[in-house]
This record gives structure tokens, sequence and C-alpha cells, in this order.
């Protein structure tokens, strides 16, 4: 029997079917815009006193106002997690994600072996009981195959 366990940050998650893929966490989501994670907002508080500028300037007060076409924009997630075995195994990502447009890098503890990631946007969620598919919808995903089971893999997207 299948066992799904979703992972959630920042409005992000991220399913997997646990007897392929276990502790699987977000270790960072960082928006590329200001290259910060996305819970830190201190760039937006402007701060800078007046007269505190050379030329006595005001200071900069960041500010927006233009909620009607403000999009949101790149972003990169970088997921840790083990392997179980050698099958290709599929994270799903059904919140928060609305493309992935690239794998920039991935990691993985076996000596002389290949971590193989594609990445898609046609996958199927699944439920409490199916796994993740990469065909068949409209899901983002992330499918890694590696030659043996593996501790501590990581793998970093871009995705908007």
């Amino acid at each position: 029997m299948v066992a799904t366990v979703t992972t959630t940050s920042e409005g992000v998650s991220v399913k997997v079917d646990t007897p392929s893929i276990t502790a699987m966490s977000i270790i960072a989501d960082i928006d590329m815009r200001v290259g910060t994670p996305i819970d830190q907002t201190a760039w937006l508080d402007g701060g800078a006193a007046a007269d505190s500028y050379p030329g006595a300037l005001d200071g900069f007060q960041a500010k927006n106002t233009n909620t009607t076409n403000a999009l949101g924009g790149l972003r990169m997630l970088v997921l840790k997690f083990n392997l179980e075995d050698a099958a290709i195994s599929v994270i799903g990502l059904p919140a928060g994600v609305g493309s992935v447009l690239a794998c920039i890098g991935s990691q993985m503890s076996l000596a002389d072996k290949t971590l193989s990631v594609e990445t898609g946007n046609v996958g199927v969620e699944g439920n409490a009981t199916t796994a993740p598919v990469a065909t068949g919808g409209s899901m983002p995903f992330i499918t890694v195959h590696a030659e043996g089971a593996a501790d501590n893999c990581v793998v970093t997207v871009l995705y908007q």
C-alpha cells in the first residue's frame, strides 16, 4: 500500500510517496527578486530617516500600491530528502508553484553514482493512498532517479 506525505512551507506544498522518499524537507524558499527567504520582509521596511542620505534627501520608503498588476517573481526552492530505492520517484508540487522552470542543481551522498532529475508541469497529485504521477494533469513535479538508495539528497529548482 502506498502512503503519501505532504510537507508545506510558505504556501508551497511538496507531496511524496513515503515508501520511496522519506525525510522530505524544504530547506530554502528564496524570492529571486530580492534574494531573501520568502518570510523575511525587512527589505520592504524602507526605514531610512530623513536627512540620513547625503544632501538631506528623504529616506527610501518602499511601498507597492498597485495590487491589481502586481505579479510574483521567480523563486528558488531547495528540497532535502532520502531516497529509499533505485526507482524513479515523483515529487509533486500541488500548491504554491505555478510551474517549474528548471532544475538548477542536485547532489547525493552515493559515491560514483548519478542522481537524475527531471521537471515538468503535467503531473497529477494523487491522494492519501496514491502517489503523485508525472503525466495526465497540470501539477508541477520533479522526478528523481538514483542508481541506489541514498540519504541527504538535495535538489534545487527555479519556479514561478
